[in-house]
C-alpha cells in the first residue's frame, strides 16, 4: 500500500531555507577543513561521516554534484598543488614529498604531478610556473526564482530485476559510464527481457552498494514480483520517499533535479538521505524530448 501527501516546496522561504542551509554548508566546510588537514595523513572515513552527519559514501556521491568536482579528484589536486610548493620552499627531495602526499613511488608521484602542472617535479623546482588549486569553502546561496514540486510517499519493500555495472562518480563524469551503459542496454535484450517480467512498468535506473571511495552500483531494471535466472536483483527497503519531477530532455534535465535537491531541498526540508538505495524512473520512450517525464525517488529520514 502507498500513502500519498503532495507538497510544494518554495525555494523562497529564506528563513528557513537559510537556517539549513547554512548548517549543512557549515558541516561540509568542516569536512573540507579536516580534509585539508590531513592531506599529508591518512583521511579517515569514519571521521568524515562523523562531521557531515551522512554515510562518506554519500558524502561522495554528493560532492560533485555541488562542486563540479569529484571529491578524490579535488584531493587529488590539492595535495599535487602543495607539493608543488613544497618543490619550491624545500629542499626535500622528490621522494620524500612523493612519500608525504602518500605516493608509493617517486613515478607515479612525478606521473601525476605532470598531469597537473604540465611538467615534471625536477623542471617545477626551476622555477617554472606551476597550478595552484585553492582550498574549497562552500557558501550560501539563496534562489528564490522558482518552486521545486515533490511528493512524499510511503512504499512498501520491492524488487528490482535487471543488469548492473559497479562504477565512481569520477569515472562517470569523465566517462559518462552510466549513459553509456544505458545506450550499450538499449541496444541488448535486456529492455524485452524485463518488459515481459513486469509489462507496462517504467523502467529504473538504481544507485546502490555506496563505498567510502565514491565506487557505487548502478542497476538497469524494473520493479518485479519474481527473481529471474541470469539477471541480479536487489530487495530496496521499506521506505518513506521523496519523489521529484524532471521535465526535459535527458540527462540535462535530470541532472539539474537532483542538483537542486542537494543544494535546495535537503538544506531546508529537515529531511535527509536514508542511506539505503536511490533511483530513477523513466516511464518511457522518447528521452530527448522538451516535454519528457521522469522521476527521481529518494529515501528520506527526519533530521535528528
Amino acid at each position: 500500500m502507498i500513502k500519498i501527501s503532495r507538497a510544494y516546496f518554495f525555494s523562497s522561504c529564506y528563513y528557513t531555507l537559510g537556517r539549513w542551509l547554512m548548517e549543512t554548508i557549515e558541516r561540509f566546510n568542516k569536512a573540507l577543513e579536516y580534509i585539508e588537514a590531513h592531506l599529508t595523513l591518512t583521511i579517515d572515513e569514519n571521521e568524515i561521516e562523523r562531521i557531515t552527519l551522512c554515510p562518506s559514501g554519500l558524502f561522495y556521491r554528493m560532492f560533485p554534484i555541488l562542486s563540479g568536482i569529484t571529491l578524490s579528484d579535488y584531493i587529488r589536486r590539492r595535495k599535487l598543488s602543495l607539493a608543488g610548493l613544497e618543490l619550491l620552499k624545500t629542499k626535500k627531495t622528490v621522494t620524500e614529498i612523493a612519500l608525504d602526499f602518500g605516493y608509493d613511488s617517486p613515478d607515479a608521484f612525478s606521473f601525476a604531478f605532470k598531469q597537473l602542472h604540465g611538467m615534471s617535479p625536477s623542471a617545477a623546482r626551476k622555477g617554472e610556473t606551476l597550478m595552484f588549486v585553492p582550498k574549497m569553502t562552500f557558501t550560501m546561496s539563496l534562489k528564490g526564482e522558482m518552486s521545486m514540486k515533490y511528493m512524499i510517499l510511503e512504499k512498501e519493500a520491492f524488487t528490482v530485476v535487471g543488469k548492473s555495472i559497479k562504477t565512481t562518480q569520477e569515472d562517470n563524469m569523465k566517462n559518462q559510464t552510466i549513459a553509456k551503459f544505458w545506450q550499450k542496454t538499449n541496444q541488448s535484450t535486456l529492455p524485452k527481457v524485463i518488459c515481459e517480467i513486469s509489462p507496462n512498468t517504467p523502467f529504473l535506473g538504481v544507485c546502490y552498494g555506496m563505498e567510502s571511495d565514491g565506487s557505487f552500483r548502478y542497476l538497469i531494471g524494473v520493479d518485479a514480483k519474481r527473481t529471474v535466472e541470469d539477471l541480479e536483483s536487489i530487495e530496496i527497503p521499506k521506505a518513506t520517499w521523496a519523489v521529484f519531477e524532471s521535465i526535459g530532455p535527458m540527462p540535462e534535465a535530470i541532472l539539474h533535479v537532483w542538483k537542486k535537491i542537494y543544494e535546495e531541498f535537503f538544506p531546508s526540508s529537515g529531511y535527509r538521505h536514508a542511506g539505503t538505495p536511490d533511483f530513477e524512473s523513466y516511464p518511457e520512450d522518447g528521452s530527448s524530448r522538451k516535454d519528457y517525464r521522469a522521476e527521481v525517488w529518494i529515501p528520506i529520514v527526519k533530521n535528528e
